[in-house]
């Protein structure tokens, strides 16, 4: 990816509270009498005690993030807990994209609902995804954190919502696409699109721009359960490269992460990789 150098009601007691309706303007995503993910997960938050003692961890200054993403984390009460919370919310998330008429489809970036799937008109509604870690088990008394991501806009133009749905992980259709299965859902978060084929968007272009802006990268290796977030300031740029003097390492991704927590590194290290890999980070 890169160089280096040097507590919970019955479910179907609440399915009708989660569906929340939220119509655009004519030239929106949605029409008129469909129903707004996003409403459906502020529910699905606020139906217990333990999912609203959580926090929205996802602080993205950047478009699309501010208009499109959203990550709420919170403390599990026991492991099973969190298992029936995530069995819950990916019912939710199929509930929800059936109203909508669409489908679901398992990607690396997560699951998405789709109109149209697997055509050349197919269309993204939202993608959704759940997971829970234990990385921070020594913060949580009870239960592991459960992470809740979802990607939605149902104000913006299809055409706006469906390129930034492309930088947040949707990959459109094509004969070639290959998706993934269905359990990828539950696989670790923040898994980004591939920098080599992704596109830009504004952070990319600022952090391009703007050398010796601090700035992030979150490696998580593959066959790894644990990642690093990197930080430094931008050195040079070249070729859609973006060379780094990073003097920070911190474990796990810091954007979800409730703590940050050093480990060593050395005094100073360049790192080299694509603009949409890094993020502005402080």
């Amino acid at each position: 990816m890169f160089s280096l150098t040097q507590k919970i009601v019955p479910f179907s007691v609440f399915i009708s509270l989660l569906l929340s309706g939220c119509s655009s303007g004519p030239d929106g995503v949605r029409r008129s009498g469909e129903y707004s993910f996003y409403d459906s997960t502020q529910s699905f938050i606020a139906l217990t005690d333990t999912r609203r003692s959580g926090a929205v961890v996802d602080k993205g200054v950047f478009y699309p993030k501010n208009t499109f993403a959203y990550t709420y984390r919170y403390c599990s009460d026991n492991p099973r807990q969190a298992a029936k919370d995530i069995a819950e919310y990916q019912a939710l998330a199929k509930r929800v994209c059936d109203t909508n008429s669409g489908q679901l489809i398992s990607q690396a970036s997560g699951t998405w609902c789709v109109l149209a799937a697997n055509t050349p008109n197919e269309q993204p509604l939202f993608s959704a995804k759940i997971t829970s870690t234990a990385l921070w088990a020594d913060l949580c008394l009870d239960g592991p954190f459960v992470t809740l991501r979802l990607n939605e806009n149902t104000q913006a133009s299809q055409s706006q919502w469906y390129e930034s749905a492309q930088v947040l992980g949707y990959e459109p259709y094509s004969p070639l696409r290959e998706l993934a299965p269905g359990t990828a859902i539950t696989q670790a978060i923040n898994q980004p699109a591939s920098p080599a084929t992704a596109p830009w968007g504004d952070e990319s272009q600022y952090i391009y721009s703007h050398i010796g802006t601090t700035v992030c990268l979150y490696d998580h290796p593959h066959q790894t359960n644990l990642g690093h977030t990197y930080r430094g300031q931008v050195f040079s740029v070249n070729d859609g490269l973006v060379k780094v003097s990073v003097k920070e390492k911190f474990k796990g991704d810091i954007r979800t992460a409730p703590m940050r927590e050093k480990v060593n590194w050395h005094r100073t290290s360049y790192i080299t990789a694509p603009a949409n890999s890094w993020f502005v980070c402080s």
